[in-house]
């Protein structure tokens, strides 16, 4: 545990994805989750290209990339507890199946129950209300606490957040792009304490539970 040393998200960028793994390994054996987190958002961030492959698979064109970003996110918002790239790989896909999924969810409970009501007037008892199905485990929540933590954020921070932690950009281009005094320092304060929100959040409603 004495050993670990958590490092800036500028000094995460240029590690291999090995060795990433191994830092978010070491990480969790020390017990610092929340130095976890912005490696596995670097090490998510690489697989952009790989995701958004994927997803235009099994879904329109026009749904691609919302579906991708909504993997990641949850990606970003959770824990990886494995031990090699191999499964990081395999654990990214899961994760991007179940928004497929959850996405082909949405439009059943929504289209077919439309074109219902529209055949059944008159009988609301059974066709006027959509039934609450939940989703698996962390599929809807995570995406939704990553939505509210960043709307608790100001505006400048909120930019941060999509051009930094979401978006492909660098400490130093967010830096020019946010101006306002902004500084790579602020970029990376802005970033873990984003991250760590949203895991509270998550956390929250897994004791509520």
């Amino acid at each position: 545990m004495a050993d670990f040393r958590e490092l800036p998200e500028h000094q995460l960028q240029p590690l291999s994805d090995d060795d990433l793994i191994s830092y978010i390994r070491a990480a969790r054996q020390a017990g610092r989750h929340d130095a976890m987190k912005p490696a596995i958002g670097v090490l998510a961030f690489g697989y952009w290209d790989n995701l958004v492959n994927r997803a235009r698979l099994k879904l329109p064109e026009s749904d691609v990339e919302q579906v991708a970003g909504e993997a990641l996110e949850s990606a970003i918002a959770s824990a990886f507890d494995g031990k090699s790239v191999g499964e990081f790989r395999s654990w990214l896909h899961t994760i991007l199946s179940r928004r497929i999924a959850d996405h082909y969810q949405k439009r059943e409970r929504t289209l077919p129950t439309e074109k219902l009501m529209s055949e059944h007037r008159g009988a609301e008892e059974v066709w006027g209300e959509e039934p609450s199905v939940g989703f698996e485990g962390d599929a809807l929540y995570a995406q939704q606490c990553v939505e509210a933590a960043l709307e608790e954020l100001p505006d400048a921070h909120r930019q941060v957040v999509r051009l930094y932690v979401f978006g492909p950009h660098s400490a130093a281009v967010v830096v020019e792009r946010v101006g306002d005094g902004m500084t790579e320092a602020n970029v990376h304060q802005v970033s873990s304490r984003y991250q760590r929100r949203v895991k509270e959040l998550l956390d929250e409603g897994e004791s509520s539970e």
